[in-house]
């Protein structure tokens, strides 16, 4: 995931949202025995047992799952396979799963698709959506001799009309009720697609009425449905630019949970009128991966939550407390969908699994670990500052795979806070700083922000990381890319390590420039050159435009010896040269949906391709998106301008998961051997497609930079290799494939990607926010560019001297 400081400035909001890092703690050796104990038994406090329940029936998809009032457990499920649902009821200790036999009266085939819940009333309300594409002929998949590439599947959805009946059922099969929803076409504009605008979710309410959740042109609208099957109105929520989930609570409100300006929130609607009702539930403490759905309580706490993370019980004043911990559990990272508590502290749950290394997707009884389990085992707490997925797979496989010694994640989000305005109030960043100055001292960080390891490394509190891999057998120093050790090297130390890079950079067609590696005296005079109805970028605004200034702060700031310089005739001109644009809010205001549309059209019109751009921000982290952007915005002529700059290196080299082991660890060499896990590559029959950026191993970079001069392929379901061309999709729609590398041009792009070595901005949380806050003040017009630069450059200094 690409986070750079650079980056974040065009986020579109006010906000230059925090950088996500991670850490982990560790006990003293004086009292090792001790904290050694201490930590186990906080790691038993969410850890559990998982079983999966060993049915009489095959449970694949589960939509709902509830507990009935005579205890008993209903289950709704989908098999894709026969599209057809069924529905159980199994006893309390899931044994027995009596099939509800239920016929609705409907043909269900490949163009249909069905949806069940159990409502408020006791009765199953089932959703059916029903598909006619006309006469338009359909694509036989089971065919061995079609061609998908040759099938227009934009013209076969095109034809798409789509129909929806709203069951109810009682729990005995009876259909006791079949109403049509009508009147969503006043939801739709002429630009809705035939694949799109379907319903999504449903969620039954009060009174025989329900909620659908459907993606259109329009975004994601959330409908209120009579219960006559009339469309009513939208439902919004003041304040929140996505909902995730809505829940029917006991007390015939409806939790809906999503994000806003201020991070995730829960807010409630009354269930019949759908109007906001109650006070906004805040969740910080789960972090800011915040509550994927909230289930109903009971009698120690009024809701139960889950996240990606685990599963937490929210008490009546809106504290947070983990009860179950995916990772501790040795479930690897997950979902619930659905949730029941048990009398003894047991769960039943629905898992979806994310990932290989956690336990299949499955109905689980979970049940609480005995602390006696883990009493003689060695815990290393690794922190994050956001729910790192691919840390946590890490983890739970090396965890799996080894007896004595576990790792444990903390997520420090849950420190992180904003205003209304999205204006970082305080951060986990700042939160694990102190902790490692103060001697809360991790095992080991993992961050893409380097700014905390920089800040901090002139106080000789990571190690050095050569120390272990110089006497590794499996890794050498001479393996990896010599640039990417230059780059993450500190006075000829390595205080972190990364196991893949990317670069950031601005492109432009070579022959609308005078020249590559652009200074920023350069960059003014191709602005200059611009001919009317020409940008510089795609966006031309302050925010954008700022994006230059930020990526020219790599070498600002020299910790080591505690100096910055901001106030610089460059910095200066950059400052100055924003101030010449408008601000994001005075183009096009980004809450009004209508407004966006319209924008959104008139961007489409604007491109490198066209030459009404000349030049774009380029992140190179893998060679097949290369190949598309130089085949085809490009038109094979793409240079490297970079960010401009004093010394016209403005391409940047970054990284991330950057990990660094603390001195005062006890448990480096575990440390050092999951870092290790990190450097095992996917093997090359493997899909490399879910690891972001280039691998810093020379072996493996070279492999990638091999398989550029080919096609693509992947493997079927019988094992046989099948060519997967790379497609370049053009602004009205249309598919191009477009060839691999030749020779000549992997050994260019190669050449230039190992020739980067200035390492990308890396801010320090504090440093981070007072240029939040005096940068903001520039483009709010409140303070001058002069100002602004005085003051980042004194205070700046100020934290810097002290902390060198």
């Amino acid at each position: 995931m690409k986070k750079t400081f650079a980056t974040r400035i065009t986020a579109l909001s006010a906000a230059l949202a925090v950088i996500a890092g991670s850490a982990a703690s560790c006990g003293s050796n004086k009292s090792e025995t001790k904290d050694q104990s201490k930590t186990s038994q906080q790691l038993m406090a969410a850890s559990y047992r998982a079983e999966l329940v060993d049915t009489d029936v095959e449970l694949k998809n589960v939509s709902d799952m509830k507990k009935l009032d005579d205890g008993r457990i209903f289950i709704a499920e989908y098999d894709d396979e026969k599209n057809a649902p069924s529905y159980f009821i199994a006893d309390a200790e899931l044994t027995t799963f009596d099939e509800i036999k239920v016929d609705l009266g409907v043909e269900l085939d490949d163009d249909t698709a069905v949806n069940s819940e159990l409502a408020p009333d006791g009765n199953i309300k089932t959703l059916v959506t029903f598909t006619d594409f006309g006469d338009a002929e359909k694509p036989n998949l089971d065919d061995p001799d079609f061609d998908p590439e040759k099938f227009d599947f934009e013209e076969y959805y095109s034809n798409a009309k789509r129909t929806y009946k709203l069951y109810t059922v009682d729990l005995s099969g009876k259909v006791v009720s079949e109403t049509e929803i009508k009147g969503l076409e006043k939801f739709e504009d002429d630009e809705e697609m035939g694949d799109m605008g379907g319903i999504n979710e449903f969620y039954p309410c009060a009174n025989g009425k329900i909620i659908i959740s459907k993606y259109g042109s329009m975004g994601q609208q959330f409908i209120a449905i009579n219960e006559d099957g009339t469309a009513g109105d939208e439902i919004t929520v003041s304040g929140m630019s996505f909902i995730e989930s809505m829940s029917p609570m006991d007390d015939g409100t409806i939790a809906v949970s999503g994000y806003s300006t201020t991070g995730s929130a829960t807010k409630f609607i009354d269930g019949e009128t759908f109007k906001e009702t109650g006070s906004e539930l805040k969740l910080s403490d789960i972090g800011n991966n915040g509550a994927g759905t909230l289930f109903p309580g009971n009698d120690t706490y009024k809701y139960f939550a889950s996240s990606s993370s685990g599963v937490f019980g929210i008490s009546e004043d809106g504290k947070s407390t983990e009860l179950l911990n995916w990772l501790d559990s040795d479930m690897g990272d997950g979902y619930v969908s659905s949730f029941i508590p048990l009398e003894n502290d047991d769960f039943i749950v629905w898992y979806d699994s994310y990932t290989e290394s956690g336990d299949e997707s499955g109905l689980y009884r979970l049940t609480k670990r005995d602390a006696s389990e883990l009493e003689n085992t060695k815990v290393i707490t690794v922190g994050v500052l956001y729910d790192n997925w691919e840390v946590k797979e890490k983890i739970s496989a090396f965890n799996k795979a080894h007896d004595g010694v576990r790792f444990k994640m903390t997520d420090y989000s849950k420190f992180d806070e904003y205003d209304e305005n999205g204006m970082v109030l305080s951060s986990g960043e700042s939160e694990l700083k102190k902790d490692i100055v103060s001697g809360k001292a991790p095992d080991m960080i993992v961050s893409y922000n380097r700014g905390i390891v920089e800040s901090l490394n002139s106080k000789g509190l990571f190690i050095d990381l050569y120390d272990y891999i110089n006497n590794d057998p499996d890794i050498k120093k001479d393996d990896i890319l010599p640039n990417v050790l230059k780059a993450l090297e500190k006075d000829g130390k390595l205080p972190c390590i990364a196991p893949t890079f990317y670069i950031d950079t601005l492109a432009a067609k070579g022959s609308r420039v005078n020249k590559p590696n652009w200074t920023v005296d350069d960059m003014l005079a191709e602005y200059d050159k611009l001919s009317e109805g020409s940008q510089l970028t795609q966006f031309d605004c302050k925010e954008m435009i700022l994006m230059m200034v930020l990526s020219s702060l790599s070498d600002a700031i020299d910790y080591s010896n505690g100096t910055c310089n901001f106030d610089t005739p460059d910095f200066r001109k950059l400052i100055e040269f924003c101030d010449k644009f408008p601000a994001q809010k005075d183009i096009v205001d980004f809450e009004d949906q209508a407004a966006m549309m319209e924008f959104q059209k008139s961007m489409q019109d604007k491109s490198i391709k066209n030459n009404t751009i000349l030049c774009s921000d380029i992140t190179l982290d893998n060679f097949e998106d290369y190949t598309r952007q130089l085949r085809g915005d490009f038109e094979n002529d793409m240079v490297f301008v970079g960010y401009p700059s004093s010394d016209g290196r403005g391409s940047l080299i970054d990284f991330n998961n950057n990990f660094a082991i603390l001195t005062n660890s006890e448990n480096k060499d575990e440390c050092w051997e999951l870092i290790k896990e990190f450097f095992k590559y996917p093997a090359d029959d493997e899909d490399e497609g879910y690891m972001y950026g280039f691998p810093i191993l020379k072996s493996e970079f070279d492999k990638l930079a091999e398989k550029s001069t080919k096609v693509p392929t992947y493997k079927d379901e019988n094992g046989k290799e099948v060519e997967d061309p790379i497609m370049f999709y053009t602004d009205d729609g249309k598919e191009i494939k477009v060839d691999p590398l030749t020779n000549e041009e992997k050994d260019k792009i190669v050449e230039f990607i190992t020739s980067v070595e200035k390492p990308g901005a890396s801010i320090d949380p504090d440093v981070e926010m007072i240029l939040q806050e005096e940068i903001m003040a520039f483009l709010g017009g409140e303070k001058t560019a002069d100002e602004v630069i005085n003051l980042i450059q004194s205070r700046v200094l100020t934290l810097v001297s002290e902390q060198s």
